[in-house]
């Protein structure tokens, strides 16, 4: 998923920044973080991925100065601004690639007493992990997919459209992460939560979502976009769409200097 991809989704992304799921993860790593025995005041913060600032803001409010990264301009400018709004000025951004970013130029590397990659494409791959790990001095902090059931419209759509059951893949958001630690010589503390998401998406959202998603393997034309809209706006209720998808997602915690 491209930049644009992430821009289209910023405005959405920033209204949800204080929903009662993203409230309920925020607590439960600052609550893994705390047990490493890492004060947040004064601490440097990197975050890789940081979209609106869901972890960014509130880490600047306990003190943190915060470095936020991210691959879309529109999402740090929601950043932006829902620190203003929230008289935060500890808040620095950068916008660019992570796996593209100097490390050195930046005076990233073994700078962060706290380096952040919640639920982000940024850290995709082992080099993009080892950076993660090059800009820490102190603990880091990860989350990603165990496991996820797509809204049966996904699969339904999968069907209609290419004329063949959408294959789960293996979800390798936590488990490569943490055996790539492991082998490294960390023991990570690790959590393991199972949720349903359940939400109500416009048309145009859902429409963006899903041909996003199948893009990375198939071919999606402004004809097929049209059938993907023909189908929601079929199941939508005053231009509302309820998607639900159960979702397993874990976060680790590590100290740089443990292994």
């Amino acid at each position: 998923m491209s930049a644009s991809f992430w821009d289209r989704r910023a405005e959405k992304y920033s209204e949800n920044i204080s929903s009662d799921r993203r409230n309920g993860r925020l607590r439960e790593a600052l609550e893994l973080i705390r047990d490493t025995g890492l004060r947040l005041e004064g601490a440097e913060v990197l975050d890789i991925g940081a979209g609106p600032g869901t972890f960014a803001i509130p880490l600047a409010r306990m003190g943190a100065r915060v470095t936020a990264v991210d691959i879309s301009a529109e999402m740090l400018k929601r950043l932006e601004k829902n620190a203003a709004e929230e008289k935060v000025s500890s808040i620095k951004t950068v916008h660019g690639s992570w796996k593209d970013l100097d490390l050195d130029a930046l005076g990233f590397k073994g700078k962060f007493d706290l380096v952040i990659a919640s639920m982000t494409p940024a850290i995709n791959g082992p080099e993009a992990f080892d950076r993660m790990l090059e800009a820490s001095k102190g603990v880091c902090y990860y989350s990603g997919w165990v496991g996820r059931k797509w809204d049966k419209a996904y699969y339904e759509l999968y069907r209609m459209l290419f004329n063949e059951d959408y294959r789960e893949a293996s979800h390798g958001g936590l488990y490569l992460p943490f055996m790539y630690l492991y082998t490294m010589g960390y023991r990570p503390t690790l959590r393991i939560k199972q949720e349903l998401w359940s939400s109500d998406e416009t048309v145009d959202s859902m429409v963006d979502e899903v041909a996003g998603f199948f893009s990375s393997t198939k071919k999606i034309d402004e004809e097929t976009r049209g059938r993907i809209r023909a189908y929601f706006q079929e199941r939508s209720k005053d231009g509302a769409y309820r998607s639900e998808t159960l979702a397993v997602t874990g976060m680790m915690v590590w100290e740089i200097n443990s292994r």
